[in-house]
C-alpha cells in the first residue's frame, strides 16, 4: 500500500531504546504535551516507548518469559483516572497514572471456574468488565474483582445467532452514552453482540457489513487481495467514538468494520493484505478522534489510520524484544494524554508504554 509510511523518528529511535535509563524515560515522560490539540493537516501522531514503564510488577509476573502455561498479557485499558489496568490469564494488575502498582487480582470467580480471562474494559460507573473466554462467558465487576454480573452461560455456545450464549468472547466496549455494552463474539462466533449493561438483557446482533452471521460460511481472504468477505473471522477488538461509532477489529480478516449503534455498516479499512492485521482498535485523544489505531499480531506493529477515510496513514514498532519492538501486540489503548499502551501476547509477553510526542508531518 502507497500511503503506508513508518514514523521516521521512531525508526531512528528504536535501536537506541533498550539502552535507556530509568531516568531518561521518566524524563522523556516529564516533557510528553500536555493538550489533546486538533491535528494541523497532513499531521499525524507520533511516539516514543517509555522504557521506564511499568516502575515495577507483581510478585509472580515476569515480562517475556513463559514462567507457567498461561503467561500471555492479553487485556489493557485505561480508566478515567488514566488508571492502567492489565489482564495476565490468570490474574489482573492495576498501575496508576505514573506507572505504580496499586494492586493485583487473581482471577473471580471461584477456582478453576473461569481459566483464560481476556479483554479489558473500565466503565463510566467505575466497573470492570473482561471476558471468560473459554467458559463462554463476559462479566463484569466490582473494583474489587468480586462478580455483579454474567452473561452466558458457562461452558454453553450455540452459534452467532443465539441470542442467550457466546462464542468465545473476546474484547467489550461498553458506551457511557446508551449504557450498553458491545460484545466481539469472537474466537468462535462471528459477531458483533449487544446486551444492556446493566441488566444484561439482550438487545440485539450482527455480523459483518451489518449483517447477519452465517456459521456455514467460512469464507477467508486471499492473500495480496482486499476482495470483501462476507463474514468476520475472529471479531477480536472493538470501541467506540465520541460521536456515536462503533469500531470492530476484525482480526484474521485485517480490516476495521464501522457501525452505528444500530449495527448499520458504515465503511470499513484494511491495515493491509493478508491476515491476521487486526487484532485490537483504539482511537485518538484529540477532540474529534481523528485517528483509528490498530494492532497487527502476526505483522508485529501498529497502524495508525485516519478515521474520516479509514486509510492507513502510518505505523510504528517492529517486531523484536527490545524496548520498543513488539512480539504479538494482542490488545491496545489510550489515555486522556495520548499514550499509547499494548498488551503482548506470545512471544512478547508484556505490556509497553507508548509517550504521545505530537504530531508530525505524514
Amino acid at each position: 500500500m502507497n500511503r503506508m509510511r513508518t514514523l521516521f523518528a521512531l525508526s531512528l529511535i528504536l535501536p537506541a531504546l533498550a539502552l535507556h535509563s530509568r531516568a531518561e524515560g521518566n524524563a522523556t515522560a516529564q516533557a510528553q504535551p500536555s493538550q489533546a490539540a486538533r491535528p494541523p493537516a497532513n499531521m499525524i501522531p507520533s511516539f516514543v516507548v517509555d522504557s521506564a514503564w511499568p516502575k515495577d510488577l507483581p510478585p509472580n509476573w515476569t515480562w517475556r518469559r513463559r514462567t507457567e502455561p498461561q503467561s500471555d498479557v492479553l487485556g489493557i485499558n485505561a480508566d478515567s483516572r488514566d488508571h492502567i489496568w492489565i489482564t495476565h490469564r490468570s490474574q489482573i494488575a492495576e498501575y496508576n497514572a505514573d506507572g505504580t502498582l496499586i494492586k493485583v487480582l487473581n482471577r473471580p470467580g471461584d477456582p478453576g471456574q473461569f481459566t483464560t480471562i481476556h479483554g479489558m474494559y473500565l466503565d463510566h460507573k467505575g466497573n470492570m468488565w473482561t471476558t471468560a473466554r473459554e467458559e463462554h462467558q463476559v462479566l463484569k465487576l466490582t473494583l474489587d474483582g468480586k462478580v455483579l454480573l454474567a452473561i452466558g452461560e458457562h461452558k454453553v455456545t450455540a452459534g452467532s445467532n443465539d441470542t442467550l450464549h457466546l462464542g468465545r468472547p473476546a474484547e467489550v466496549y461498553v458506551d457511557a452514552q446508551t449504557n450498553e455494552l458491545y460484545v466481539a463474539d469472537g474466537y468462535t462466533n462471528h459477531r458483533v453482540i449487544v446486551f444492556d449493561a446493566e441488566t444484561g438483557k439482550y438487545l440485539r446482533h450482527w455480523g459483518a457489513y451489518g449483517k447477519r452471521p452465517d456459521d456455514s460460511a467460512r469464507d477467508r481472504p486471499i492473500p495480496n487481495d482486499f476482495a470483501k468477505v462476507t463474514q468476520f473471522n475472529v471479531p477480536h477488538g472493538i470501541t467506540g467514538s465520541k460521536d456515536g461509532l462503533i469500531y470492530l477489529a476484525d482480526r484474521t480478516n485485517s480490516r476495521v468494520q464501522v457501525f452505528k449503534r444500530n449495527g448499520e455498516y458504515v465503511t470499513e479499512g484494511f491495515t493491509r493484505t493478508g491476515t491476521g492485521g487486526a487484532f485490537s482498535v483504539a482511537l485518538s485523544h484529540d477532540p474529534g478522534q481523528e485517528f483509528v489505531y490498530v494492532t497487527d499480531g502476526t505483522g508485529h506493529q501498529i497502524w495508525i489510520l485516519r478515521r474520516s477515510t479509514m486509510q492507513v496513514e502510518g505505523k510504528f514498532s517492529r517486531e523484536g524484544s527490545a524496548a520498543g519492538e513488539v512480539g504479538r501486540p494482542h490488545n491496545i489503548t489510550t489515555d486522556s494524554k495520548g499514550n499509547i499502551y499494548v498488551a503482548e501476547a506470545d512471544p512478547g509477553r508484556r505490556a509497553q508504554k507508548f509517550i504521545f510526542k505530537g504530531w508530525v508531518p505524514k
